[in-house]
């Protein structure tokens, strides 16, 4: 199984954008983030991220992220004990989809495998109570108080919009001018990511070639009118058969996880035998003002 999990811990005033100082209601001191699956009307939530806020939080709130597991040396007091606080005694959640509070979870039962060694699974069977299709869920109740969703497929105007932004970019990169042109479009949405800014196009530009797979996940945003790519997040295949070092990744959603008044997005990585998340936040105080890594963690699988 594929597991790393590197957390980007934000420690230092010059990373942390403060909470707005007109925001009175402080957070729990952690906050479980879940991506919610489904399939029909059973639903089932897997933690993607635990925030820490801390008990401190009359100044500027610097909420670190860590995976819901240690980062090594797992034993099985450590599912124990994120099946007790998480789980146990099926406890409420709030359930968004595009940024957007959509009704709220009741966790019925764990279903955590992975204690003896072997595959993991981190997750819980939940019910839903909602009208739209939940994708993710936290343990707040209004801490998080969510936006109108934006979120929708992109049209066809806007994936040629993509793809020809990930043509230029995978040309300026060295790739061949035939085998790019042949190149596909994945999973394209539509949203607002920000604040006070246009339409953000998400999606992935695969390359194949007899040689290597190249997966370019993108994200484009508008400046003074025209988009240019903000995050060009390239992953490469070389096992073409059997796809052992394989990275497909999308788009899970939107959310203002730490509660600084932007949103953040996470996308879940499916490899061989194995998924994770990732968490990416803007930076608009740098240079070039990009989407970076936030935090990287741990999913499920074997």
């Amino acid at each position: 199984m594929r597991i790393s999990c590197v957390v980007f811990c934000l420690l230092t005033t010059t990373l942390a954008v403060p909470q707005s100082t007109s925001h009175t209601t402080l957070m729990p001191e952690d906050v479980a983030v879940f991506a919610v699956r489904h399939d029909g009307k059973s639903f089932s939530v897997d933690p993607v991220v635990i925030v820490h806020y801390g008990s401190d939080q009359k100044y500027t709130v610097v909420p670190a992220m860590n995976s819901p597991l240690p980062l090594q040396d797992w034993t099985a007091e450590d599912f124990n004990a994120l099946e007790n606080s998480y789980y146990k005694p099926k406890p409420t959640l709030t359930a968004f989809s595009g940024g957007e509070r959509v009704g709220t979870m009741t966790v019925l039962g764990s279903d955590i495998q992975g204690r003896d060694g072997g595959c993991i699974d981190l997750s819980a069977t939940a019910s839903y109570q909602g009208i739209k299709d939940p994708i993710l869920a936290t343990t707040t109740k209004s801490e998080i108080p969510g936006h109108s969703s934006s979120r929708r497929a992109a049209t066809a105007h806007e994936i040629s919009i993509l793809k020809s932004l990930a043509v230029k970019w995978f040309l300026d990169y060295g790739l061949d001018r035939q085998v790019v042109l042949r190149g596909h479009m994945q999973h394209v949405s539509s949203t607002r990511l920000r604040p006070d800014h246009g339409r953000a196009l998400i999606g992935r530009f695969d390359v194949i070639s007899k040689l290597a797979i190249h997966r370019l996940f993108a994200i484009a945003e508008t400046d003074q009118g025209r988009y240019h790519l903000t995050l060009a997040n390239l992953e490469i295949q070389h096992d073409i058969g059997d796809g052992t070092d394989k990275t497909e990744r999308e788009f899970l959603d939107q959310l203002d996880i730490d509660n600084d008044g932007a949103d953040e997005i996470i996308t879940i990585a499916t490899h061989y035998e194995s998924y994770e998340y990732d968490i990416w936040k803007f930076y608009e105080n740098q240079a070039d003002n990009v989407w970076r890594p936030h935090y990287h963690g741990i999913g499920g699988g074997c």
